[in-house]
């Protein structure tokens, strides 16, 4: 049997069970987050945004929880000696920002942005007897102004703060630490998406537009085939996003939770470290380093080649496939209702079968990364998330690292084939 299949089996016989846990208890907390987000916006906008990026966060550490949890069983992804809470803690800071930009980049934020506008604007308008000039700062709507660019502001400079002064700081400032890295995150993220449907509307309104318009409908009119040619196009260009950009973006994700690094850093981020000198250099120097992890976890969907790559792509289609297939039969198979029975029982249906596909998705994503770490020729490697890779220069991340060890009490999750246990004697860099 080939070595891939042998991990993928592996995988799912050891962790499933774990896999499926972490899952609901993610998908759980997101959805209770989602209403509490929604019920104190109903009544401060602000109150509910600054609760609305936990949400997000919920999801982010189920799946990073996952993917520590199978590490286990990948022959090629190197094992930390303890593993622990404050690798778990590192895979969650270096994690943030990728899944944040996936996790925008596909609607999902937008899908929760939604859901909060709704359970907020209806508690609003309620309590406001339905007269909208009384609203005020309620309600769940989002626009791009001073007060939320004020928040993504703040939310950095604390974080670098925090980062800076954190050995002089006590272990829970961590906390305070992440929250600020997820809050300036997710505001960062949710304002580009405002502005960009801004951007679009405007244009669509523009003479200019009208007249692209206008041309495309008179060649609609005139010239069918060029038209159908356009029209073949979009939609293969629609199908490649789906079946390429999706599989190799959750590749990308889980080289970042597992920190891979190059053999050799890039020419052009050795040049940029070996330029920086003093103090004042120190927060360009961890931009440079976390474009080193990223640039890395991205280089993983082509330096395994197009064979590793192509299986990979087939089976995350046949997974997506079999999701579908799963989902609908499940649906025929309870039949029709009325609106308020799907109302009640769509959303915990999808989140059952979700439940079961989930770990598979993992697994072929892990699988899919063990066996490009494997191939030599890849030149690519899956550290620890400790010893600095660039030089011998810390990160503003490295006195954070120094307080995991500090935490109390060890969580454990598989007993030995767990991902928490307790981890004293290592350097992170973030």
């Amino acid at each position: 049997m080939p070595q891939p299949l042998r991990t993928f089996g592996r995988t799912l016989a050891r962790h499933w069970p774990a896999l499926i846990a972490w899952y609901l208890g993610g998908e759980a907390v997101h959805q209770l987050l989602v209403q509490l987000a929604g019920f104190v916006g109903g009544y401060t906008t602000l109150g509910g945004l600054l609760l609305l990026p936990l949400a997000v966060s919920a999801k982010l550490v189920a799946y990073v929880a996952m993917y520590l949890t199978v590490r286990r069983s990948l022959a090629h992804v190197p094992r930390p000696e303890v593993d622990g809470h404050r690798e778990f803690a590192v895979a969650i800071l270096v994690s943030i920002l990728p899944f944040f930009a996936f996790y925008s980049a596909w609607g999902m934020l937008n899908t929760d942005l939604i859901e909060f506008f709704n359970i907020a604007s209806s508690i609003a308008l309620f309590d406001a007897n339905f007269d909208s000039e009384r609203l005020a700062d309620r309600g769940g709507l989002v626009a791009v102004g001073a007060l939320p660019i004020a928040v993504l502001v703040i939310a950095l400079a604390a974080r670098l703060l925090l980062a800076k002064y954190s050995h002089r700081l006590p272990s829970w400032t961590l906390a305070l630490a992440a929250y600020a890295e997820v809050l300036w995150t997710f505001m960062l993220f949710t304002l580009v998406a405002q502005w960009w449907a801004d951007a679009k509307g405007w244009l669509e309104g523009t003479v200019g537009m009208g007249w692209l318009q206008s041309i495309g409908d008179w060649f609609a009119v005139n010239i069918a085939p060029i038209a159908a040619v356009w029209e073949a196009l979009v939609w293969v260009s629609g199908l490649l996003a789906a079946v390429l950009l999706v599989p190799a973006a959750w590749l990308a994700v889980a080289g970042v939770i597992y920190g891979t690094t190059f053999d050799a850093a890039p020419k052009p981020v050795e040049r940029g470290l070996a330029a920086l000198r003093g103090t004042a250099a120190t927060l360009s120097r961890t931009l440079l380093q976390r474009f080193e992890s990223l640039w890395a976890a991205i280089a993983v969907v082509w330096r395994g080649g197009p064979v590793i790559f192509g299986a990979f792509v087939l089976a995350y289609a046949l997974w997506a496939l079999a999701e579908r297939m799963g989902t609908r039969g499940l649906l025929q198979l309870i039949g029709g209702h009325v609106n308020w029975f799907w109302s009640a029982f769509l959303p915990l249906l999808t989140i059952a079968v979700a439940a079961v596909v989930e770990p598979l998705r993992v697994a072929i994503v892990a699988t899919a990364y063990d066996t490009v770490i494997a191939r030599p020729e890849a030149r690519l490697d899956s550290r620890e998330a400790s010893a600095p890779l660039l030089g011998e220069h810390p990160s503003l991340l490295d006195g954070e690292a120094r307080h995991f060890g500090g935490l109390a009490g060890d969580v454990e999750v598989e007993g030995a084939d767990g991902i928490l246990g307790d981890e004293e004697h290592r350097k992170d860099v973030v």
